[in-house]
């Protein structure tokens, strides 16, 4: 079976096997302990949990934690990644959230996880401290990227991601014969489903690489590896343009996904660099994921500020809003089924109705059909090149005892980044101390989340009930 003629309905195990035969990784963590495909399957088969039961994967982006996710999904379980960095307690929460059946981490540390045992070069153990939750065979959760809430996900269909990846992946020209660098965190939907998903529809070879993201480090592996095709975000997009611009030849194709880029950029990459194919794109997780694409290098300047055209079976249309904008909904048969875990502390990616999904996202659609965002509803700063929900640092903030109310701000800088700022608000009886506020937050929270100033004051009379 060849990718071309792939059934959209199920994964073919042979051809999941030959795809992860193309994949290299810049820095291996070693081949030892590296399992067969098969033998994994069979293991999580074996778990004592019904089919479409949720495996929470957190391991390093790498080869490795691509076949577990692969194995998960030919075993008739439902995978969802999780970043290696996540705090043991958060693990936790989102198991237990999802009424999740087993864990795979390179070292299990988690209480109320038995039966832990090694195989393939990380530990698998099973959840005893709650019912399982299942969604049945065919299933994936794609954890919010930050917008949406520290345990929430969104259940979506394999075949309906295989469909969005082969949609993106002919919006930007992907060939059998390509070279695709992920340098981004597969536990998110961009990487996941546009890169990973995209080189097994498509035919491509992947090269896996960090995080850690560096200039350096970038041009070097394009060269070397013969990279044809990349995908970064914004924020790495213009460390790039800072650092010169001009990009190694192996490149043909690169696309920008994550949040808006500036024209600017844009026209500047274009300038830099005049045979590279330049597509700017637009998503977000409930989509399943990508909506739109532009080929930038194909459209006059005025165009450079659009997230394009839907790709195919997307339509994008808008309604008033009460601040006088117009919100976004997308309408695709790839949107997600529905949430699990927490509820969303957002509206951000509601579903109105069955395939029809209310972005959050405030933009219009031209007469020619090219889309525009104008901003975003949700509060969400991006730190380090990551979404950061604001919502989830007060909401940590707030379970902590004597916490009345938290309120964030985000500080920007002269090069676009940004960090978070909290104000934790507490009963002048059992006030917690900044160390305190600091190790519970460390328990909870990702680096990127991580506030960098915690002022803690007593919440006068009269505020209570704010």
């Amino acid at each position: 079976m060849t990718p071309q003629n792939m059934t959209e309905q199920h994964l073919d195990p042979a051809l999941v096997a030959e795809f992860l035969a193309r994949i290299e990784e810049v820095s291996p963590a070693g081949d030892a302990g590296l399992p067969e495909l098969p033998a994994l399957v069979d293991r999580f088969a074996a778990l004592p949990a019904p089919p479409g039961a949720v495996v929470v994967i957190a391991l390093p982006n790498g080869i490795r934690a691509l076949r577990f996710f692969f194995a998960v999904s030919l075993a008739g379980h439902t995978p969802v990644l999780l970043s290696p960095s996540t705090p043991v307690t958060r693990v936790r929460e989102v198991a237990r959230e999802l009424g999740a059946c087993a864990l795979v981490r390179a070292a299990i540390r988690t209480e109320g996880v038995t039966g832990v045992t090694h195989i393939g070069g990380a530990d698998l153990g099973v959840f005893t401290d709650w019912p399982y939750l299942h969604h049945g065979p065919g299933h994936v959760i794609l954890m919010s990227s930050g917008t949406s809430g520290m345990a929430t996900g969104c259940l979506h269909r394999m075949d309906a991601l295989l469909r969005n990846a082969r949609r993106h992946s002919r919006s930007i020209g992907q060939r059998p014969g390509d070279t695709a660098l992920v340098s981004l965190p597969v536990y998110y939907s961009f990487a996941l489903v546009a890169q990973v998903l995209g080189g097994l529809v498509s035919g491509s070879s992947l090269v896996m690489a960090g995080p850690p993201f560096s200039v350096a480090n970038y041009l070097e592996t394009v060269t070397a590896r013969d990279v044809t095709l990349s995908s970064l975000t914004p924020s790495l997009v213009k460390s790039v343009v800072t650092a010169g611009g001009e990009l190694p030849a192996p490149l043909r194709t690169l696309t920008v996904g994550g949040q808006a880029l500036d024209p600017s950029y844009v026209s500047r990459l274009l300038k830099l660099n005049q045979e590279l194919g330049l597509y700017v794109t637009y998503g977000l997780t409930e989509a399943g994921p990508r909506v739109s694409t532009l080929a930038a290098h194909r459209e006059p300047p005025h165009r450079h500020g659009s997230v394009g055209l839907p790709v195919a079976g997307v339509e994008v249309l808008t309604r008033p809003t009460d601040t006088g904008e117009r919100e976004l909904l997308v309408r695709s048969d790839t949107v997600y089924r529905r949430r699990v875990g927490e509820p969303a502390p957002s509206k951000r990616g509601d579903l109105i109705e069955p395939d029809l999904l209310a972005t959050g996202d405030m933009g219009h659609v031209d007469d020619d059909g090219y889309v525009y965002i104008h901003g975003r509803s949700s509060d969400f700063a991006m730190v380090r090149g990551e979404k950061v929900s604001t919502a989830t640092v007060r909401r940590a903030a707030e379970s902590l005892p004597g916490v009345v109310r938290a309120a964030t701000r985000i500080a920007g800088f002269d090069d676009d980044s940004a960090v978070v700022e909290l104000d934790v608000y507490v009963d002048e009886a059992a006030p917690p101390s900044e160390t305190d506020m600091r190790r519970h937050l460390r328990s909870l929270l990702t680096r990127n989340e991580l506030p960098r100033t915690v002022r803690i004051q007593p919440l006068s009379a009269g505020e209570h009930h704010k």
